[in-house]
């Protein structure tokens, strides 16, 4: 959802900044240096969830609008945790991220696009106009539930079986050859395909699971690749969906040993059907509003790891809607 902003009050900045986050890291101190040139903006550092939680805690009284996050999906992933979670601002702020860390997905869809220290400077420069400065978008946050006595975990993209998979190898084997931004995941992706497409179970294990779409319960089986999102758009401009509900939550399942996976491929990745992309051959989408999984395996939020709790489902929910800032109008 894209509308045009029309307020002219200037906007009221504070920032997260994560120095360790992939593009941060790869040029240390610029952003501060933009920072440091604009003293009446609060800004706080950040490394893990705890400190985002002091961070935001903190940013909180000073009567901020626009929160500006610089750093990587799993900074994205812990300040939408602290704001639904813990909601420390009287009112919620509107968002901007930045492409500061390695993948960068979220920035990607709903953030601003550039160097970050440009965009942060741009976005300085034009704080006097308001958002009617700048283009505003809407984007949905899933709520996961995973148990009673564990806290709800919020973010845009939930991944198991070959995403998780995918993602930890990515971490671990490409990342890790300093390839940055949309090459390393699209590595990590032609590896899982051609091992889901062979039945290289030990590169691509498939998990048992079952699930339920807003209450109809599917049969268990096993699950090669597992993606819900609320983005519009994944990392090299994917959009592996195509249900067709009126539903926030996107749900893309396919089964262990697909059938016709490299002739459904190109309609896959795009969300256009195609005369392969069925469930009888192991291909679902739906568009949902509460999805429950129940399986035992570790999964992924915004590239962040967890564990689900044995004997306890997942149940993936609409945690709200929030604003962000993205491209300059010119």
């Amino acid at each position: 959802m894209l509308a045009l902003a029309v307020s002219r009050a200037p906007l009221r900045l504070g920032v997260v900044l994560n120095p360790g986050s992939g593009a941060n890291l790869k040029s240390p101190g610029v952003m501060r240096r933009v920072l440091d040139a604009h003293p009446q903006i609060p800004f706080r550092e950040v490394s893990d969830p705890a400190s985002v939680e002091r961070a935001l805690d903190e940013l909180a009284p000073d009567d901020i609008d626009t929160l500006v996050v610089s750093g990587g999906d799993g900074t994205v992933q812990a300040v939408l945790n602290t704001l639904l979670g813990r909601k420390p601002f009287r009112a919620m702020p509107r968002l901007v991220l930045l492409r500061s860390g390695t993948t960068n997905m979220n920035a990607a869809d709903a953030g601003f696009g550039g160097r970050p220290e440009r965009a942060l400077a741009g976005l300085i420069e034009r704080a006097g106009l308001g958002v009617a400065g700048f283009e505003t978008t809407q984007r949905h946050i899933m709520r996961i539930d995973r148990g009673a006595g564990r806290s709800a975990i919020y973010g845009m993209s939930f991944g198991a079986a070959a995403i998780y998979q995918g993602v930890h190898y990515c971490r671990n084997n490409v990342h890790t050859m300093g390839l940055r931004g949309e090459i390393g995941p699209g590595i990590a992706l032609l590896r899982f395909v051609a091992a889901l497409a062979r039945g290289e179970h030990e590169i691509a294990s498939p998990v048992p699971m079952s699930m339920a779409i807003d209450g109809v319960k599917h049969p268990a089986a096993d699950c090669g690749i597992l993606h819900v999102t609320t983005l519009d758009r994944l990392f090299l401009g994917m959009r592996p969906f195509w249900g067709e509900e009126s539903a926030p939550l996107r749900l893309t399942c396919v089964r262990s040993h697909p059938r016709y996976l490299l002739r459904a491929l190109p309609g896959l990745l795009r969300g256009r059907r195609n005369r392969w992309i069925t469930p009888d051959n192991g291909y679902i989408s739906h568009n949902a509003h509460r999805l429950e999984f129940n399986f035992d395996d570790q999964f992924v939020v915004d590239g962040e790891f967890f564990s689900t709790e044995p004997g306890c489902p997942l149940v993936l929910t609409d945690g709200g809607r929030l604003d962000f800032l993205t491209a300059h109008r010119r």
